[in-house]
């Protein structure tokens, strides 16, 4: 048996993206929960406001998640926040719900981070507008990530 955290495994249907941060974990936890909207990202999931207690396990928030051009109306909930090593989410919406990961990993002097989103239709609904979108959740994992490294990067000090 492995030393280590277990990496738990994805559900059916979730979708994984991995990306380098040349920036070390602790700015890449900063950057992930930076409050101001990153310009060119396309994000899935837009939150509203944050409390005091956010990202803390158990914290909640309003949310839009969106899948193409609509907007669906979220509550989101911290389920775990262990700071620069793992954040989880659980998103419900009136007609989807599901779950995002972020796995931050110190490697070769910068962050690994995985991110994984995994989205089920509660109503006849939400499971169409899932299968019309499923093929284009990677692509907007990836401009998150892409947009989360540029910020990680560009607040890197200096030596």
């Amino acid at each position: 048996m492995a030393a280590g955290r277990a990496t738990p495994r994805l559900p059916a249907g979730a979708v994984e993206r991995r990306l380098f941060v040349d920036a070390p974990p602790a700015l890449v936890w900063l950057a992930l929960h930076d409050p101001a909207p990153v310009p060119g990202a396309d994000a899935l999931l837009a939150l509203g406001p944050a409390g005091p207690d956010w990202p803390a396990a158990g914290a909640r928030r309003a949310g839009r998640l969106r899948l193409g051009r609509i907007p669906i109306g979220a509550e989101v909930a911290s389920l775990e926040a262990r700071p620069q090593r793992c954040f989880r989410i659980g998103i419900v919406g009136s007609a989807v719900v599901g779950e995002r990961r972020w796995d931050l990993a110190p490697a070769a002097g910068g962050t690994r981070v995985a991110c994984s989103v995994h989205l089920e239709g509660r109503t006849r609904i939400g499971r169409a507008i899932l299968r019309l979108e499923r093929d284009a959740v990677g692509p907007r994992l990836e401009a998150e990530l892409a947009a989360l490294k540029r910020t990680a990067e560009s607040t890197r000090p200096t030596s």
